[in-house]
C-alpha cells in the first residue's frame, strides 16, 4: 500500500439524556479503535446525547459547546494519546439554537464542525439545518463529513468528491420507522446500499458508523459498514443488535483507481453539468400499425 489509511466504525448503544455515560462509551470505543492502529475512527449521529428527546428543552439540556464541551475535550486526549483523528456525532448548542452535528477532532483539538444539512423527521422540532460542507486535508488524505439522512441525497458527496474528498465519515442513526423491509436477507440495510452506490459512483471510501438499540419506542437497526472507493464492502455489515467494532485498512490510491473507470473514461471529468437539464415538452405522437 502506498497511502495506506486504517478506518473504524464504533457501532453501539448511546442513550438519551445520559450524558456522562455517554461520554464514557465513546471514549472507551475510540480508544478501542486507536489502540489497534485506526487512524480516522467514526462514532454514531448524535453519540453524546441520544436521539429520540421528549422536548426542545430536553434537547437544550443535551446540548454541548462544540469547542470546549466535555465531548470534545475527551476526544481531544484520545487523539493526543494516539496520534489519531475522532468524527463523533454531537448535539450542539449554537446560541439559542441547535445542531445536528459532527465534529473532527485531532490532537490538538476541534478541527471542523459539520452540521447536517437535511434533517430527518422529528429532527425539524429540535435542530436547525446546516449550511455547508466542510472538508479537512488530514495527515493521511482529505476527509469529508455528512450526516446520516444526508446519504439520500446526491449532491453532498459529489460536492465533496469535487473538492477532492478521499474519504467521507458519516455518523448515523438508521432507524426501522417508515420502511417497508429493515434488512434483507443477507442483513443489509437499505443504508448499506445507498453507501456502497454512493462510492461507486464517486470513487470515495465511506464509514458510516450506526447505532442499535431501542430509544423511546425507535429502533435503531445496526449494519454499519465501511466500503472502499470502488463500491464494495471492505467491513460488515456489522450486526443488527450488537455491538461492534469494524476496522479495514484502505490504500487511498484506490480512490483514483476507482474513479478512473477505464483508459477513457473518469467518474469525475466525464460529467456532463451543461447537459443536466431536463426538458419540458409534449411526448412524440405514438404510431401505431394498422392490422
Amino acid at each position: 500500500m502506498s497511502r495506506p489509511v486504517r478506518i473504524a466504525v464504533a457501532q453501539y448503544e448511546p442513550h438519551v439524556g445520559e450524558l456522562d455515560g455517554n461520554l464514557t462509551q465513546a471514549v472507551r470505543w475510540a480508544a478501542a479503535a486507536a489502540t489497534q492502529g485506526a487512524d480516522l475512527i467514526v462514532l454514531p449521529e448524535l453519540a453524546s446525547s441520544g436521539y429520540v428527546f421528549s422536548d426542545a428543552d430536553e434537547a437544550q439540556r443535551c446540548a454541548e459547546d462544540p469547542d470546549e464541551g466535555p465531548t470534545v475535550r475527551a476526544l481531544r486526549d484520545v487523539c493526543a494519546a494516539h496520534g489519531c483523528h475522532i468524527v463523533a456525532g454531537l448535539n450542539e448548542r449554537d446560541g439559542d439554537c441547535r445542531h445536528n452535528s459532527a465534529i473532527l477532532v485531532g490532537p490538538a483539538g476541534r478541527l471542523a464542525t459539520y452540521r447536517k444539512l437535511h434533517l430527518y423527521y422529528d429532527e425539524q422540532s429540535w435542530f436547525q439545518p446546516g449550511v455547508e460542507l466542510p472538508i479537512v486535508d488530514l495527515p493521511f488524505g482529505r476527509v469529508g463529513i455528512i450526516i446520516c439522512y444526508d446519504l439520500w441525497f446526491p449532491e453532498p458527496v459529489r460536492a465533496l468528491a469535487l473538492a477532492g474528498a478521499e474519504v467521507i465519515a458519516v455518523p448515523t442513526n438508521w432507524v426501522a420507522s417508515f420502511k417497508r423491509t429493515v434488512w434483507d436477507d443477507r442483513g443489509y440495510c437499505q443504508g448499506d446500499y445507498v453507501a456502497m452506490a454512493t462510492a461507486a459512483q464517486n470513487g470515495v471510501v465511506m464509514a458510516c458508523a450506526d447505532r442499535i438499540g431501542v430509544e423511546r419506542a425507535v429502533t435503531f437497526i445496526g449494519a454499519s459498514i465501511i466500503v472502499g472507493a470502488d463500491g464494495w464492502p471492505v467491513a460488515g455489515p456489522a450486526s443488527k443488535a450488537d455491538e461492534e467494532l469494524l476496522i479495514a485498512e484502505i490504500d487511498l490510491d484506490s480512490v483514483d483507481r476507482a474513479r478512473q473507470r477505464t483508459p477513457r473514461n473518469h467518474l469525475l471529468s466525464d460529467r456532463r453539468p451543461d447537459a443536466y437539464r431536463a426538458s419540458a415538452g409534449r411526448a412524440a405522437p405514438v404510431t401505431r400499425a394498422h392490422a
